[in-house]
């Protein structure tokens, strides 16, 4: 049956109307979004995540528990700590590597080495900065999101990421990470449960699903300002010898994170 010549008008007008509604964000406000987005990212003072880390794989279920500390700066620098296996490590972001302690024994890796057996890589974490990425593009739009990717712009372990960005609080929701091409999707990340740290969005669940290890892994954080911790942890000329925190300290509450309902 012949599709009636309105009917095909009305199609099109449809897809034009589509296509111009994806695409309705401009190239300033994008801009705008990503600033907001590494901003809501940026610490100003010390914050401290706790966080109980469960993997789900092929090979069965275990989790451990974690410590981090991120500190305030253009370095885009953070510490962890894994319980089990003790693992201590500095992550550089601004340098794209990570210097990494177990036991008596030390090394450095790049930024895009896995987390112990976790399933997610230091990268997978760290900090958001729109200036390590050219060639935005928004692919999708929506009158609350944004799903917009770049291509790394610094050295990484992805060709390509695609962020779907929350526009009122401008923060990200969801993380489509690509490896050797842009066809392989390899992690899929989603934060949700989000608490004002200060002024800032945080997110009380990050759950990460690796593809190629057939993997997921959900860390379920709590997060506070201002802990006390050795300056050392956070410095590459004091890290190797800076005593890792002490698990039975419990976390600072002067400063806790406000659960508020999105």
């Amino acid at each position: 049956m012949n599709e009636h010549p309105i009917t095909k008008v009305l199609v099109a007008a449809a897809l034009l109307c589509g296509a111009a509604t994806a695409h309705a964000m401009g190239g300033d406000s994008l801009r705008l979004l990503l600033l907001g987005a590494q901003d809501m990212n940026t610490p100003q003072v010390l914050w401290r995540a706790d966080a109980t880390i469960s993997v789900e794989s092929s090979s069965g279920k275990h989790a451990t528990q974690a410590v981090a500390i991120f500190a305030p700066g253009k370095d885009a620098r953070w510490y962890v700590q894994l319980r089990e296996p003790a693992r201590e490590a500095l992550v550089l972001g601004a340098e794209r590597k990570v210097m990494e302690r177990t036991g008596n024994k030390n090394q450095t890796v790049a930024i895009g080495a896995p987390i112990d057996d976790l399933g997610i890589a230091y990268e997978d974490l760290s900090r958001f900065i729109a200036e390590d990425f050219k060639l935005w593009q928004i692919t999708d739009e929506s009158p609350e999101t944004v799903l917009a990717g770049g291509y790394p712009a610094v050295d990484s372990a992805y060709v390509y990421r695609a962020y779907t960005f929350d526009k009122e609080r401008t923060l990200i929701l969801k993380v489509q990470f690509y490896a050797k091409s842009v066809s392989n999707l390899a992690k899929f990340r989603r934060d949700s449960g989000h608490v004002l740290l200060g002024k800032k969005w945080m997110p009380g669940t990050i759950e990460i699903e690796n593809f190629a290890e057939n993997s997921k892994t959900t860390l379920t954080l709590r997060w506070t300002m201002n802990p006390t911790v050795s300056p050392d942890l956070l410095t590459p000329a004091g890290f190797p010898a800076a005593p890792a925190l002490a698990w039975d300290a419990a976390a600072p509450q002067a400063s806790p994170a406000t659960p508020v309902k999105p």
